[in-house]
């Protein structure tokens, strides 16, 4: 795995998980055969702008930080389509990371699997009632 693959797991983890320790972060690694020290991690961490963010019960894990502006998400989405219970995203190259953590954030519970790659999404939800709302939140980023 190179580092770019290596940096989007880390925050496909951090999105995903509750972290609170890099030791965590690089145990998690090693259970998607991914080997990195502590060392490592702590400079991906600097490098991708993960910050300590505070829970519900005063503790503190792993976050991205919020988007300062909607604009770049804004212009990020070129074309929306569904089909059943999934909606494909088409994007400008190299924003799926930070469109498909949006969606994750916005409707995890509603969501089934986010598939992306450097400039499409695939979504796919648990129930076709949520699809309508979901794309129309979409369309307004």
């Amino acid at each position: 795995m190179n580092k770019k693959e290596r940096l989007e797991l880390i925050q496909d983890l951090v999105v995903r998980y509750p972290i609170d320790t890099q030791d965590e972060i690089v145990e998690r690694l090693k259970d998607f055969g991914v080997q990195a020290t502590q060392a490592t991690v702590s400079r991906d961490i600097k490098e991708l702008g993960i910050i300590k963010v505070p829970t519900a019960d005063n503790t503190y894990i792993y976050g991205l930080p919020k988007p300062k502006q909607k604009s770049p998400e804004t212009k990020s989405i070129l074309h929306l389509r569904s089909m059943d219970k999934m909606i494909h995203i088409d994007l400008v190259p190299g924003s799926a990371l930070v469109i498909k953590r949006q969606i994750l954030e916005q409707f995890g519970d509603q969501v089934f699997s986010v598939i992306a790659d450097d400039d499409s999404i695939l979504l796919i939800v648990k129930d076709e009632d949520y699809l309508p709302q979901i794309q129309q939140t979409i369309r307004m980023w």
